[in-house]
């Protein structure tokens, strides 16, 4: 289901760092609405200028987010965003940190964020931050979009966040997708849900089974078997949480071949049966 309308004013371009989408949307939603999502290409920076609303990705629930607040969704993550009022801001949208931030930046930043718990990071709209949201806003609605446009307000907007925020802030608020190397982490958040098993996944990102492994550890802190697992758990949750999906739903949707191969992923994954999870998930708002 997807409600909630983005609108037309946009600055868009398809050809500058090195080739990779960036797109600014502005998005004006009424209260009640909302938008679900399986989000695979881009990764989300969300701008809440005016409203309130609850936010729902991957493992995390129902996150309150007010006005003048920022956020990040990762690619690969199940979404669903519920206006708690109606809403108003910009969305940016773009596939990876990598031509943004040069090496060393984005190092500094993983460094950083890999010594935290990964968690939902909201930040407050800085008052400058304000008033350049406000502007492009203003070049929205007047049709001033280009690539060189595009470009320029880009590269402000990161400017602006380092400069505004801590090392940390920004860190945290990257979090998801920060690693020693952008690209393949970039790369194995894409395909990851696209393949059967580890294999397949070295396969795609062209490396043999052993380099992709000591890779793979580096980047993600475990082994990618363990992780694919986790991630699993993460969207079968996210599902129960956010939908009246049933036990037969999820067997089809993740491909569990029998009842009891089910139950033992959800003993293993949440210590109890995918019957008690539905219970403990009842208390969310659906």
């Amino acid at each position: 289901m997807t409600d909630l309308h983005l609108k037309n004013a946009s600055l868009s371009s398809e050809d500058i760092f090195s080739g990779l989408p960036i797109r600014f949307k502005h998005y004006d939603v009424s209260a009640g609405k909302i938008y679900e999502e399986q989000n695979n290409e881009y990764n989300y920076l969300v701008f809440l200028l005016e409203g309130e609303l609850a936010v729902s990705y991957n493992e995390f629930i129902n996150i309150k987010v007010g006005p003048r607040n920022f956020y990040l969704i990762p690619k690969s993550s199940e979404l669903a965003v519920k206006c708690l009022s109606w809403c108003n801001g910009i969305i940016f949208l773009f596939k990876t940190l990598e031509g943004i931030y040069d090496k060393p930046v984005s190092q500094a930043y993983w460094k950083i964020a890999s010594q935290h718990e990964q968690a939902v990071t909201l930040l407050p709209i800085h008052y400058v931050l304000s008033d350049y949201l406000d502007l492009l806003l203003r070049y929205m609605r007047n049709g001033i979009c280009c690539p060189k446009m595009d470009k320029i307000k880009t590269q402000e907007l990161f400017l602006l966040l380092q400069n505004l925020y801590t090392k940390e802030e920004i860190a945290n608020l990257f979090h998801p997708i920060l690693g020693k190397s952008l690209s393949f982490k970039e790369k194995v958040l894409q395909n990851y849900q696209d393949i059967k098993n580890v294999n397949e996944l070295a396969g795609i990102l062209g490396m043999g089974r052993s380099n992709f492994d000591i890779q793979f550890k580096k980047e993600f802190g475990m082994p990618p078997l363990r992780w694919m697992l986790k991630e699993k758990a993460k969207r079968i949750r996210f599902s129960i949480a956010e939908s009246d999906i049933t036990l037969s739903d999820i067997m089809q949707k993740y491909d569990f071949n029998s009842p009891t191969h089910l139950n033992r992923f959800c003993k293993q994954q949440f210590g109890c049966s995918p019957t008690e999870l539905m219970k403990k998930l009842n208390t969310y708002d659906q």
